[in-house]
């Protein structure tokens, strides 16, 4: 079988960290295009991993003979380059937030189905060891019925590319909610299956944007030619309470910037057993399962055999597209994170729950 043509739309930390990497690890891909509209960044990251072919406007780009695109740009650009890519026949690999609206969602996977062209959100926690095992353990029934969920996402002083797109509501759609708490919530919708909220209560700060710091990310190298404008009109934390329709709940919290304890954290409650990510009493070990057995209470420390999330994520991508297999993206999942996160910022905002279904 011939190698797959894969472009790049958007040459920045994301692309040279993760997709383009793990691409050139496969040979059963090869990555031919690459478009940005930062002619530096573009030449560098083109010049960087030999792809021979640079635009300068995505869409151009479009026109090449190219099976896979992977969207690794700006948040406000990830749903309108997805349909253009998948209504000009490649299938489309869309870096997190897949979208922001709920319009958005019907939109990006009408069009997949209306091509026949496959679509995938890159979200790699949904490919670690950990995840992978929990699931099973879930749906084979051993944890019981799932009803109380935590999950924290918190830096101390971690702002993505201060004054760029990442801090500009209008291309970013929000802060650390939209940038890392979708990880948490996306995991969490996944593996439990809980796709119907019904009521978010929201809030959302931002108290320290005076004394805001760079956090590092994207990695200076793959900062060529960005011109950081230094605003920042967007949360540096927020949180929100959710309540599904049957009857359980989530709180969520997610944070670039806090007096705070750095955490990754999600504790899952069910009637038979609890999850806690990481173990609190080692931090290096994943899991830890909170069960009972006999009457006796116990704690189980599974041994997860380390894995690249990334690369496992491209892997599962090219394997989709060659074996014509679904790509385990499903519309009610991304509904669902999509009315999450954006119910999050509207009850904030208005400062009263919000009812999914009374928008």
């Amino acid at each position: 079988m011939k190698r797959l043509k894969v472009g790049i739309i958007g040459a920045g930390g994301i692309a040279q960290y993760a997709h383009i990497p793990s691409y050139k690890k496969s040979d059963k891909v090869e990555i031919t295009a690459i478009a940005d509209i930062n002619e530096e960044k573009l030449k560098y990251a083109a010049d960087k991993f030999e792809i021979p072919r640079r635009f300068i406007n995505w869409e151009d780009m479009l026109d090449e003979d190219l099976d896979i695109v992977s969207i690794c740009s700006p948040n406000a650009f990830h749903a309108l380059q997805s349909i253009k890519s998948m209504e000009s026949g490649k299938h489309v690999l869309c870096e997190k937030p897949l979208c922001l609206t709920e319009k958005e969602v019907d939109d990006v996977f009408g069009t997949s189905v209306k091509t026949g062209m496959k679509f995938m959100g890159a979200m790699p926690r949904r490919f670690s060891g950990e995840t992978a095992f929990l699931k099973k353990l879930i749906d084979k029934g051993e944890i019981g019925e799932i009803y109380y969920i935590k999950a924290s996402y918190l830096r101390r002083r971690g702002i993505p590319g201060l004054g760029s797109w990442f801090t500009n509501k209008k291309l970013a759609g929000g802060g650390p909610m939209m940038d890392i708490g979708v990880h948490a919530i996306d995991f969490i919708v996944y593996i439990t299956g809980l796709n119907q909220p019904e009521m978010v209560m929201g809030s959302s700060y931002n108290r320290l944007s005076d004394s805001a710091i760079d956090g590092g990310w994207p990695p200076m190298e793959t900062r060529k030619g960005d011109k950081f404008i230094g605003d920042m009109d967007v949360e540096e934390i927020s949180s929100g309470f959710v309540r599904f329709k049957g009857g359980e709940t989530l709180f969520i919290e997610a944070g670039w910037a806090g007096n705070c304890e750095p955490a990754s954290r999600v504790s899952i409650l069910g009637t038979k057993a609890g999850i806690q990510m990481p173990d609190p009493e080692n931090v290096k070990n994943p899991i830890r399962i909170y069960g009972e057995t006999e009457g006796i209470l116990t704690d189980t420390l599974p041994v997860i055999p380390k894995s690249d999330m990334f690369q496992e994520e491209i892997n599962h991508f090219i394997e989709c597209v060659r074996e014509n297999k679904e790509t385990g993206t499903r519309k009610e999942e991304i509904m669902a994170v999509t009315r999450i996160i954006n119910s999050i910022y509207k009850s904030a905002e208005e400062g009263k729950p919000v009812r999914i279904g009374e928008r």
